[in-house]
């Protein structure tokens, strides 16, 4: 067995998706999206681990361990998008939409490569020695093989926007409806949307180079997309995706899907006139105001702020009001976003308490007695509204006292 580069890295990645993977799994309670994520990590852990195998010569010892997966991703496409449902309202993947949905590799499975996997372990350990060593061969594939390999990409990619499309929603309107990190997730998400389409754009132009120009060979060909696997399953664990159970519900996707349709009838209207007349025809100043100091007396007598997952849907039902009418007093009355408005009286309680003298917390106490879920959070929000980090702050209001 030989340590090459590409397999250490393998490996490497290997590691890293199946610790994360566990992870996933274990904070998910069952029938949860995050567990639907870490299936997807499983995936990504699985193709690492055969690249690792082929490359360093492993393959020799655990040759059944390896096709296992063939077309793995025709799996991955409908996983990932029905944890996107999941977490973005939609109605979950049923037993029969599962069955639905999982056909077309079911099919594929059963007519190319269910025959593979009765191998002995020497044809298997055989047919790797021959990959391995005509890996530098130059090889064209029939056309047909080239036309399947592409309808499976066309198959993944389709999940993919699917995914960025549900979440690039979301994307737009989460910091009216959250006043936690959940914009962040979703930002991660759509990079990981993104990560993984480009993924598929350069294996297929990689493809269609080697195929017709006869630029590079098959074997760098995978190299190359095996390397994108690894370089996203190392962002994901770097970048600290965390809260995998983050899901919206479907009165906010309903929500969110009716501010967008309103945004569209306002870019539509030409006339400056019709625009302030639709803006302020539903509720007249005086309501407005009303609501608003509903809301101020919910953050300030209730101390609503102090929750770190509070939603828009909570306050809106606190006050007993609809949430899409206590979005439009936030957005048009008090010209911020729900997220911004929960973080204003959070940093003024952070900061009542870093004037104290007799408060002796540390700075991450602080934090979480605010209502902020973590410290990152917590001096993002300080830093954008006083201008100073709450260290800094601290340190200013003790000088001067």
């Amino acid at each position: 067995m030989n340590a090459t580069f590409l397999s250490i890295i393998y490996f490497v990645a290997f590691s890293h998706a199946v610790m994360l993977g566990i992870a996933l799994w274990r904070r998910a309670d069952t029938g949860k999206s995050g567990r639907l994520l870490a299936v997807v990590m499983g995936i990504m852990a699985y193709k690492l681990f055969e690249g690792g195998a082929e490359y360093s010569g492993f393959y020799q010892y655990v040759p059944h361990l390896l096709g296992l997966l063939p077309l793995m991703v025709m799996i991955l496409g409908p996983v990932f998008y029905a944890y996107v449902r999941k977490t973005t309202g939609l109605k979950p993947f049923e037993l029969k939409d599962w069955c639905l949905h999982l056909m077309p590799w079911v099919a594929m499975f059963l007519v190319f490569s269910a025959e593979g996997l009765f191998r002995t372990a020497d044809v298997k350990i055989a047919m790797y020695d021959r990959w391995l060593a005509n890996m530098g061969a130059m090889y064209l594939v029939p056309t047909e093989v080239v036309i399947r390999l592409l309808a499976v990409k066309v198959h993944l990619g389709t999940y993919l926007f699917l995914s960025w499309r549900s979440l690039n929603l979301f994307a737009k309107s989460v910091d009216n409806l959250r006043s936690d990190n959940s914009g962040d997730i979703v930002t991660k998400l759509r990079f990981l949307s993104l990560s993984f389409i480009l993924l598929e754009a350069v294996w297929v132009s990689l493809f269609l180079i080697q195929q017709y120009l006869g630029l590079g060979t098959l074997s760098q060909v995978g190299q190359i997309w095996l390397l994108f696997i690894a370089v996203i399953v190392l962002a994901m664990g770097f970048s600290g995706l965390q809260n995998p159970e983050m899901v919206f519900t479907p009165e906010e996707r309903l929500l969110t899907e009716s501010e967008e349709s309103q945004k569209h009838v306002l870019e539509e209207t030409t006339d400056s006139a019709d625009k302030v007349k639709y803006i302020h025809s539903v509720l007249p100043d005086s309501t407005t105001d009303e609501i608003g100091r509903l809301i101020e007396k919910a953050m300030v007598e209730d101390k609503l702020f102090l929750q770190d997952k509070l939603t828009l849907t909570e306050l809106a039902t606190h006050i007993h009001l609809t949430s899409h009418t206590v979005s439009q007093v936030i957005n048009q009355g008090l010209k911020t976003n729900f997220y911004k408005m929960v973080n204003s009286y959070r940093v003024q309680h952070a900061a009542s308490l870093l004037e104290d003298d007799n408060v002796k917390w540390p700075i991450e106490r602080i934090a979480l007695e605010s209502g902020f879920a973590n410290r990152v959070t917590f001096n993002k929000a300080f830093k954008e509204l006083m201008q100073c980090t709450p260290s800094d702050y601290k340190r200013r209001e003790r000088k001067i006292s």
